[in-house]
């Protein structure tokens, strides 16, 4: 049988190599770290998967993609941009490949476990506001998972003064508990796993995001604490070659994925069971309905418009992608509520030819900034190269202005964090 979008396929086997290169030590002198290219392949690999298993109607429970008219040529432009992007992470790694063997690391177990231990309140602040808002959305829907979803899409359009400042204050604490969590990683990366605290931590971490009724806070805490865990490692073991990875480790690899699935279960309202759990197993390839959004795009494209100029990526809004997007809303269209990516905006503000050249400036500077980071691997050093990762992990699940708007509030957070802890400067 003859394979439709065969391009998501080669995305991926593109995104597995450049993964494989990566522990292959390519351009890092011997030295294997972990860096903001390798969370890119991996987020990039498992959508263009995903994007190609669904096209071809081998997984999921819907037959949208059975009538998406443009996914070949979205496919085409994916498959051009990730040849751009990772041409644009080896050169930075070729560039700067002495610092790879020149790595100084300026923290120690001591160091990190102490710092969280002055952060934690920034936890538990956390945890009282989460609280406050999930016992409001509870007392409204009940403990009816679909039903909080529901209420925080009928609602978010008129939320109270009250509301929309408990939430704004919820975001920014958001961004610091991130940070304690990154802590959190480095610290299990050099002592072990403690699953008795890592469990605490999490559920401190969660009453916030869950008020939604999404699976942001899965994401959001187990994101950093891997990229986190993994970096610290990646560090550990070159300076220690007997050291081994914890097993313990496994199970927090494997849990996000499993929450990610009974989430989403409870989110269409339906019974948790085996049945329910295999046709939603597809839910791991959840950035994948990103291609939803671009096909709808694409198809609600005029044959002639004026390109944004960066307003998309800035959070203005072109005159084009506006009239889309309310127009989105008027019809109730999927494409509103599907996960974005960086693409569409990106597209929409530079063209094909611009964006490649846009994508190809941003992620150099992105990986080269990781690289130099790592000659003084301080304490805050190893944060930005952590909110690096996650900015690019993102560009698979958020849009341009949405990735933008994380590293500014991020590296606020980094700033103030480093502050309040005196952290070394970079």
């Amino acid at each position: 049988m003859l394979m439709e979008n065969i391009d998501f396929l080669y995305s991926f086997i593109l995104c597995v190599v450049f993964a494989i290169a990566n522990f292959l030590k390519l351009g890092m002198r011997n030295k294997t770290y972990v860096l903001p290219s390798t969370f890119f392949a991996l987020m990039w690999g498992l959508t263009s998967l995903g994007g190609f298993l669904y096209s071809n109607l081998l997984v999921g429970v819907t037959d949208y993609y059975n009538g998406a008219d443009y996914l070949q040529e979205i496919s085409s432009y994916q498959l051009m941009i990730l040849i751009v992007v990772f041409s644009a992470f080896l050169l930075a790694r070729f560039k700067r490949r002495k610092v790879a063997v020149k790595v100084t690391a300026n923290f120690g177990s001591a160091d990190i476990v102490s710092i969280r231990r002055k952060m934690r309140w920034v936890l538990y602040l956390f945890f009282a506001i989460g609280m406050y808002r999930l016992v409001s959305v509870v007392s409204v829907t009940g403990w009816d998972y679909s039903a909080m979803r529901s209420y925080y899409i009928d609602s978010r359009s008129h939320f109270s003064f009250f509301d929309s400042n408990v939430i704004r204050i919820g975001s920014y604490l958001c961004q610091f508990a991130v940070f304690y969590i990154c802590i959190l990683g480095m610290e299990t990366a050099l002592q072990g796993i403690r699953l008795k605290k890592f469990i605490r931590e999490f559920l401190l971490f969660i009453p916030f995001q869950m008020s939604f009724g999404g699976r942001l806070f899965i994401l959001s805490f187990f994101v950093p604490f891997i990229f986190s865990y993994l970096l610290t490692y990646s560090i550990a073991v070159i300076r220690d070659k007997d050291k081994k990875i914890d097993r313990k480790f496994l199970l927090v690899l494997a849990s996000p994925i499993i929450m990610l699935v009974v989430v989403q279960i409870l989110k269409m309202n339906e019974t948790i069971n085996i049945k329910t759990i295999e046709a939603y197993s597809s839910e791991i390839f959840y950035t994948s309905t990103s291609y939803i959004h671009m096909n709808e795009l694409w198809g609600s494209l005029p044959p002639e418009y004026s390109l944004g100029y960066g307003l998309n990526c800035l959070g203005i809004g072109s005159s084009v992608y506006n009239h889309i997007i309310e127009m989105w809303n008027v019809v109730y269209n999927p494409a509103s509520v599907c996960v974005p990516s960086m693409i569409p905006q990106v597209f929409l503000d530079f063209g094909k030819c611009g964006s490649l050249v846009f994508f190809f400036i941003v992620f150099y500077m992105i990986e080269e900034k990781a690289i130099a980071c790592l000659k003084n691997l301080t304490t805050r050093n190893m944060l930005l190269i952590i909110l690096l990762c996650q900015i690019t992990y993102q560009t698979a699940s958020s849009s341009a202005f949405d990735c933008l708007r994380a590293f500014i509030v991020g590296y606020v957070a980094l700033v103030l964090f480093a502050h309040m802890t005196q952290l070394k400067s970079l």
